[in-house]
């Protein structure tokens, strides 16, 4: 089953009260709405998706936020209350496989996100590629209540799928919740098997609890559509 065949969980809801955001008008404004037949006073509005209730009160493992760029997830992120960003940093005087608590808790969790050079182990943060620096930071913030933003935005999407597959191994294997994946790309979903899908571009949020998520036919992938920036205009009022 793919995820958006899953039960409804809810819809989502807007804000009635707008982000605002003042800029002084210029020249470069002036040329935008002289060029582009735009009006633009300096004052922009933004209407946020509210972060459901049945989200708040849900029990589960992992929880995915997808959608296009500027559609609102990290906003919707912040209503996460008592959460954490997956910020903590590595110190870079040491390998990376010297900054977990213990050895075994090193190799754990770097072969859980498919990290598994013992060359690069010994490297520290600051010399490594995107793609392992990306592995090592999961690593190294793999917790409970702990937010991924952009999630695998960074990499190469065979390299994201891998990565996803191990980590919600990990995730169950250890009994970690609430932890929650925000990204652009939808692709992962299937390899992540999330327990709960918020689509921005379907305005759903969908329940996937006890369900094994499957990929996509190939039919079905050509025919899905997936909004752009210019579809989202309609929630900008300036």
């Amino acid at each position: 089953m793919e995820y958006n065949e899953c039960k409804v969980l809810c819809k989502l809801k807007r804000k009635k009260e707008p982000l605002v955001t003042i800029v002084p008008t210029d020249e470069f404004t002036n040329m935008v709405q002289n060029n582009f037949d735009y009006e633009f006073t300096g004052e922009s509005k933004f209407y946020p998706f509210e972060l459901p209730k049945e989200i708040v009160d849900a029990d589960f493992n992992i929880l995915a936020i997808v959608g296009a760029s500027g559609s609102g997830k990290s906003t919707m992120l912040k209503e996460f209350v008592g959460y954490k960003y997956n910020d903590k940093p590595y110190d870079s005087s040491k390998a990376i496989v010297s900054n977990f608590d213990t050895p075994e808790v090193a190799s754990y969790k770097l072969s859980a996100v498919g990290l598994n050079s013992m060359p690069v182990w010994c490297r520290p943060r600051n010399v490594l590629s995107v793609g392992e620096g990306f592995r090592a930071d999961l690593a190294l913030n793999l917790d409970s209540y702990t937010i991924f933003d952009e999630f695998t935005s960074t990499i190469d999407r065979n390299v994201a799928k891998s990565t996803c597959n191990g980590l919600q191994k990990y995730i169950r294997n250890n009994g970690l919740n609430h932890m929650v994946f925000c990204s652009c790309h939808k692709d992962f979903i299937p390899y992540l098997q999330p327990d709960i899908v918020v689509d921005i571009d379907d305005e759903c949020v969908y329940d996937c609890r006890g369900v094994d998520l499957k990929k996509a036919s190939l039919s079905k992938c050509t025919a899905q559509t997936t909004k752009t920036f210019g579809e989202y205009l309609g929630n900008i009022i300036t």
